[in-house]
């Protein structure tokens, strides 16, 4: 018979931040794994409405805004909260700073390392060796 106390909350381990060290930054970052919750009220934000067939408006995913979303909010260190490092960039909010901090490959690295943390990129090695065979 299985244990479900196995599964209450207090019984699982804890995840731990992942360092993940960008060239041009004296430290590493820190990064932690997104919850399916986090991930889901991420990817509601990243829909929008466009204009389609017959002017009916349609729902469009915008899968940039949602990477740019989990990489944000995967961040521990450095705190892009912090109004302090915003002013040094000259933006206001975390997802400015992401965008003014970052080079788009070190942002890419960051939204990589997220997905292998978070379990995501295991899905889809998955599903496509299974679709393979």
């Amino acid at each position: 018979m299985s244990n479900f106390k196995a599964f209450m909350k207090e019984n699982v381990r804890q995840a731990e931040p992942v360092e993940l060290k960008l060239e041009r930054f004296a430290e590493p970052i820190k990064l932690r794994p997104l919850t399916s919750a986090e991930s889901d009220l991420i990817n509601d934000r990243c829909f929008k409405n466009k204009p389609g067939k017959k002017g009916r408006q349609e729902r469009v995913f915008d899968p940039v805004a949602y990477n740019r979303g989990i990489s944000v909010a995967s961040i521990v260190h450095p705190d892009l909260n912090d109004t302090e490092l915003q002013k040094s960039y000259g933006v206001k909010g975390a997802e400015q700073l992401f965008g003014a901090m970052f080079w788009v490959g070190e942002a890419s690295q960051i939204s990589e390392k997220v997905s292998e943390i978070s379990g995501l990129d295991n899905a889809l090695e998955d599903e496509v060796e299974e679709a393979k065979n």
